[in-house]
């Protein structure tokens, strides 16, 4: 038997906001009941909300890139340009950048005028930056990724053969953005250069003994 909407018993609970009686169906309503006039203004309060947590997130991010880059340079000035480009794109598009460590790579491939594509949408996946001229898709790697790798790989495999013949995954560990991040362009150009020499000398595969030697190349090139 079938009950109809005459039948639905309504129950009443005071606003949220102003305690002015709702109507419901619902005899515990387990959600916040508002009035017409304060559902609107709850709803444009918790937008504004969220935009000021999302910018203020933005901001404190981009300030603890700014303390990575000032533990390891003299001379900061040299990024301020950088930092103000990176900084405006995080507060226009928070989506940009992922972490801090993400941005400063951002300021050094900017200073080294790497052209460069964030957040880019690969097949399912979206990686930090894509590197078109250097035909390079560039991830910044947190300590997490050391108990992903395998998952990684097959990740990076997928992406390559999305991208076609010549492209390469490189991955920097956040350690070695903080250690030396002058050395990024240097590292990304070098594995590239490597992993392409190991696909010549394989058919066309990365070895997977790859990922234990590229922790002393890692070592070598950002001491």
């Amino acid at each position: 038997m079938n009950t109809s909407e005459n039948d639905l018993k309504t129950f009443y609970f005071p606003c949220w906001s102003c305690g002015i009686p709702v109507a419901t169906i619902l005899d515990k309503p387990y959600v916040r009941l508002f009035c017409p006039e304060c559902k609107d203004e709850y709803e444009q309060d918790k937008q504004e909300t969220l935009s000021k947590y999302i910018e203020l997130k933005t901001r404190v991010m981009f300030e603890r890139a700014m303390r990575i880059l000032e533990k390891q340079f003299a001379h900061l000035y040299e990024y301020k340009d950088e930092s103000e480009v990176v900084l405006e794109l995080a507060l226009k598009d928070p989506e940009k950048f992922g972490s801090s460590h993400e941005m400063v790579a951002a300021m050094e491939l900017l200073r080294n005028r790497v052209k460069a594509k964030l957040q880019q949408k690969i097949l399912r996946h979206r990686v930090d930056f894509l590197l078109p001229e250097l035909k390079v898709v560039l991830e910044i790697d947190g300590y997490m990724h050391d108990y992903s790798k395998l998952k990684d790989s097959k990740r990076d495999v997928k992406i390559i053969n999305e991208l076609g013949t010549g492209w390469e995954v490189v991955r920097i560990p956040t350690k070695y953005i903080e250690q030396n991040v002058k050395m990024l362009v240097p590292a990304i150009k070098e594995i590239y250069s490597y992993k392409q020499k190991l696909r010549k000398e394989n058919s066309g595969f990365i070895p997977s003994s790859f990922s234990e030697r590229d922790k002393q190349m890692y070592k070598k090139i950002f001491s």
